[in-house]
């Protein structure tokens, strides 16, 4: 039986920072301890400010610690920014077994192979995942380990960044004294969280919207194909409506929130204010005077206007994407959206209208524990680290298994040949 595993996962996005520790066997992932704290030196997924990032670092660490009673000394991280880019990449190594048995041995060498790719100098590799194995040019193997083969191949995905970017961030959390065990893209990463086995292997597309980037992972026979981040976000909504209302951006985001939580069968159209004096609202006009933003009401109208013209414009970029990695109308699970900007009014009629697809809003799954506080499309990045961490765990121990299941039979061999010389 596997021993209790426990797992820390750190967010770090452009408008808040996430921490999550939880305990992982093989039964199940439970929540310990959570935390969220507003994000500063961060932009577009990057380091702009090493000082600012490594004090928001340290204070949702800190809460994090004395909410779970376990001491951070590692953490998996969440990667985001316009920086991180994916291509294909293919790998063959000859089956080394006497008996041509794949072994987990012969995983990773092919693995290792389909690594080996020529990128600039300034990038560095964050994922290879393998999309499906080759035995002797029989395809669509998912697990070929104790298959007999004389050659095996391997078409894989690889995620790659900046190489400056992700030691900018690696340095301001080293600076807190905690270890960066693991580096996860955060469109990998919300998908472990949200998406279903059957969405993978039909097909679909996993939009993660945060506050300043858009993350894109596509998914096709239960792998990841592809993946890109789009410099658009939830930040991009309340600039607009600053600009259209004609107000500051901290007024336009209580603006934005509010609208998100509005209910269109049950609008407000009487209001009491403290002499016990009555006022009717227009109809089609939301009450913001409660937000202190120095104007009563605003046109709803307006409001989706601005919203749903960005939005549209968002995914018709998301759309361009799809098609450029050749996977337009090859994906019948439809779209996916997630991430804290995935609550904003509207949002899935219309991506259901630009990708003509089924649209629904994911929300991590398959956690237990305290799970109140990341409920949320908002905590699908850091849940699915955690359930990316936990499954690495399992598969690592599956592996090391299996070599010594080899190992085990080596001996037993050699200990009958040389008992074959014994009177």
């Amino acid at each position: 039986m596997q021993k209790e595993q426990v797992i820390v996962a750190l967010d770090i996005g452009s408008s808040k920072i996430s921490c999550v520790v939880a305990t992982s066997d093989n039964s199940k992932i439970s929540v310990i301890g959570a935390h969220s704290f507003a994000s500063k030196g961060i932009k577009d997924g990057v380091v702009n400010n090493i000082d600012k990032a490594v004090s928001s670092i340290s204070e949702v660490l800190s809460k994090t610690e004395m909410m779970s009673g376990h001491a951070i000394s590692k953490v998996a991280v969440t990667i985001s920014g316009t920086h991180i880019e994916s291509l294909n990449s293919h790998g063959v190594v000859a089956v080394s077994g006497q008996d041509s048995e794949i072994s987990a041995e012969d995983i990773m060498r092919v693995n290792e192979a389909a690594r080996a790719i020529s990128l600039p100098s300034s990038r560095e590799i964050m994922h290879v995942i393998p999309r499906e194995y080759i035995v002797d040019k029989q395809r669509g193997i998912n697990d070929p380990i104790g298959m007999s083969g004389v050659r095996l191949e391997v078409e894989a995905n690889i995620i790659h960044g900046s190489q400056t970017s992700l030691k900018n961030l690696t340095k301001c959390i080293q600076q807190v004294g905690v270890e960066v065990d693991q580096l996860v893209y955060a469109g990998l990463a919300s998908a472990e969280a949200v998406l279903t086995d059957t969405e993978k292997e039909l097909g679909t597309i996993l939009i993660d919207m945060g506050g300043d980037t858009l993350d894109i992972c596509i998914y096709s026979q239960g792998s990841a194909v592809y993946s890109a981040v789009l410099p658009i976000g939830g930040q991009d909504i309340t600039n607009d409506l600053a600009i259209g209302l004609r107000t500051l951006l901290e007024d336009a985001e209580k603006v934005k929130l509010k609208l998100g939580t509005e209910s269109d069968l049950a609008e407000k159209e009487v209001l009491i204010d403290k002499s016990g004096k009555e006022s009717r609202i227009p109809k089609g006009e939301m009450y913001v005077g409660d937000l202190h933003i120095g104007m009563e009401t605003v046109p709803k109208n307006l409001l989706n206007d601005i919203i749903n013209r960005r939005l549209e414009e968002a995914f018709k970029f998301v759309q361009i994407y799809v098609k450029k990695a050749g996977y337009d109308k090859k994906l019948p699970a439809g779209v996916v959206l997630t991430g804290g900007a995935s609550l904003t009014k509207s949002i899935e009629k219309i991506a259901s209208d630009v990708f003509n697809l089924p649209v629904r809003v994911g929300k991590p799954i398959g956690v237990t524990g305290l799970v109140d506080q990341i409920q949320g499309p908002q905590s699908s990045a850091v849940v699915g680290t955690i359930k990316f961490v936990s499954n690495k765990i399992k598969s690592d121990t599956f592996s090391y298994n299996k070599r010594s299941g080899n190992i085990g039979k080596l001996g037993g061999k050699v200990i009958s040949f040389l008992k074959s010389f014994l009177p």
